[in-house]
């Protein structure tokens, strides 16, 4: 019996004393629960004729708003009639976290292993866990956990449809989010922050901060540079520039499209039209586009499917089969994905901010980027270890921007090893790793700090490429946010217990 957590009203708006009644007849639910299995259970709903609130397991009604109780319940309703306990949903979000599950799969994982169904009950519906039940109950649980974190009362529209129940609410954390950073912002430890004794013999405290970027990313309006959220990721265009459907998808080409095709009456972009029929019902065109989009595991093992068609560079006078080579026309016969996702990385591994690169990845997004969650020079790292360093010095030096002389950008040293001029000034002097006393560890030989974190932080971070490909952008920015909050609570438990000291720059 799924029973509210209280009898009598608790709404500060009301003072009726008595207790809570009945609203109606108990009524069957479907319950997941970890270590039982699918349970049948009664979900029962009291009543306050005062305030005309109706209270159930999790959450209270007034007005069409439900509000969720403080803390946490023990299930957490996913759709009507249907519960998962919370510990089952603390699972999912550890093997998404850990080994990149998606919630198909983990829908699958549950089905097979710990649903203890058998004989015909293994096929009915109602007993069945859905991938969006998975995903409901994540993004609850997620939203309960900043609830309980940040000291607010969680609310969602009662109305509405299941899909969009979460949005708004997501859309705030999002929010919260790009102004603040993650909990993890103001993170201290010994490891990226470093007591340095000044030839003068005078005391210093300097930090470090990694950023690099990861190809990654969920559809998005194939506009340049167009931020806009789609109205569908199955869409091209935002609703803002939804004219541009109509149009040639040869770049460069403002003619409008003839009907039944996606180019114009240009001979030369028709012929590109078929050769693109011709080469999307190839073989080897099946096989270049899996490695292009490189998924690390399919979003669901049960039925994996190729990645659909992003942009398609078509080069009418070379062989498809033979390198790329010579000019290419480039026409978007698909959708439009994000560029890439941009992170910033402490040495000792933790993130505390992360960004998305629309169309380019471009040393002013960079700085953009760096300016806004670091306004203040009070606050700003003392190095900033960029793969082109070297190019944001000179772009800051050509400006007159006194962030050089507050923040140096050294080059990774593998980068400036291998992929650097030695020639260059800015290379070989305001950017060389070995022009900073501070970055060398006590003896001299080796580093203080790690700069290849955001290398390797993107191995993990890059396993969500399958899973996010497809999301919409407030689901998207949710999820890898949560992601990237839930590994930083990891690692903060990681340097405590190796002695690290973490804190809170104050």
């Amino acid at each position: 019996m799924l029973y509210p957590p209280t009898r009598v009203c608790d709404r500060p708006f009301c003072t009726n004393p008595r207790l809570l009644r009945d609203k109606d007849e108990h009524k069957v639910v479907t319950v997941f629960t970890l270590d039982r299995g699918v349970l049948q259970g009664f979900r029962v709903k009291l009543y306050c004729n005062a305030c005309r609130t109706y209270y159930r397991h999790d959450y209270a009604v007034h007005q069409g708003v439900r509000t969720y109780y403080a803390g946490y319940p023990e299930y957490v309703e996913v759709a009507l009639h249907t519960y998962i306990e919370v510990r089952l949903l603390r699972l999912f979000t550890a093997l998404t976290l850990l080994s990149w599950t998606s919630a198909t799969n983990a829908a699958h994982v549950y089905h097979e292993v710990l649903s203890l169904l058998s004989g015909p009950d293994r096929h009915k519906a109602c007993y069945k866990l859905r991938p969006e039940h998975v995903w409901d109950g994540f993004t609850a649980l997620a939203l309960l956990r900043d609830a309980d974190e940040r000291s607010y009362a969680m609310e969602l529209p009662h109305t509405g449809e299941q899909r969009s129940r979460f949005t708004v609410a997501m859309e705030a954390r999002n929010a919260h989010m790009r102004c603040a950073g993650q909990p993890e912002f103001n993170h201290w430890c010994e490891r990226c922050h470093r007591r340095y004794n000044e030839p003068d013999g005078s005391v210093a405290y300097v930090d470090a901060l990694v950023c690099d970027g990861i190809e990654m990313g969920r559809p998005c309006c194939s506009v340049p540079h167009c931020t806009m959220p789609l109205a569908s990721t199955q869409d091209r265009f935002c609703p803002g520039h939804s004219d541009q459907a109509l149009l040639c998808v040869v770049d460069c080409c403002s003619a409008p499209a003839q009907e039944g095709h996606k180019t114009c009456s240009d001979p030369a972009h028709r012929a590109l039209e078929d050769r693109f029929d011709l080469q999307n019902k190839a073989q080897f065109h099946l096989r270049d586009r899996l490695q292009r989009n490189h998924p690390g595991q399919a979003s669901d093992s049960l039925r994996p499917d190729a990645p659909s068609d992003d942009i398609i560079e078509v080069d009418a006078s070379q062989c498809p089969e033979k390198p790329d080579v010579g000019h290419k026309v480039r026409a978007a016969f698909g959708r439009t994905h994000t560029h890439n996702e941009q992170l910033f990385v402490r040495p000792c591994g933790m993130i505390p901010a992360r960004e998305t690169c629309h169309t380019s990845e471009s040393i002013r997004i960079v700085l953009e980027f760096f300016r806004k969650y670091f306004p203040d020079p009070r606050y700003m790292p003392r190095f900033l270890v960029y793969d082109n360093g070297c190019r944001l010095y000179q772009h800051l030096e050509k400006a007159g921007d006194p962030l050089k002389d507050e923040v140096a950008f050294p080059v990774d040293v593998f980068h400036w090893k291998c992929k650097h001029k030695k020639s260059d000034d800015a290379c070989s002097i305001h950017c060389n790793p070995y022009s900073f006393p501070e970055l060398l560890a006590e003896d001299g030989d080796g580093w203080f700090f790690n700069t290849s974190i955001a290398e390797q932080t993107n191995v993990w971070f890059g396993g969500f490429h399958a899973i996010v490909r497809e999301m919409t952008a407030t689901r998207f920015d949710f999820f890898l946010d949560e992601m990237i909050k839930q590994r930083n609570a990891l690692t903060r438990d990681s340097l405590e217990a190796a002695g690290w000291t973490p804190g809170a720059r104050v």
